[in-house]
């Protein structure tokens, strides 16, 4: 799999929060962490950040 053609994808529950692809892994850590943070005002705080995840892909459309 090579670097310059992956991405990474902001998941909640293995499914894409949004359309977004991120090509910095730091970008994705952001965007995750908000994620959490709103999650977290809503939901218990250890579901929260046990079903939010970044995965890295070369195809990332196929991530739903």
């Amino acid at each position: 799999m090579p670097d310059q053609d992956s991405v990474y994808v902001v998941t909640r529950g293995g499914r894409r929060i949004e359309p977004t692809n991120y090509n910095n892994p730091k970008l994705a850590q952001k965007r995750a962490s908000s994620l959490i943070e709103a999650i977290q005002s809503w939901d218990k705080p250890s579901l929260a950040s046990n079903s939010v995840k970044i995965v890295k892909t070369i195809s990332p459309h196929r991530i739903r």
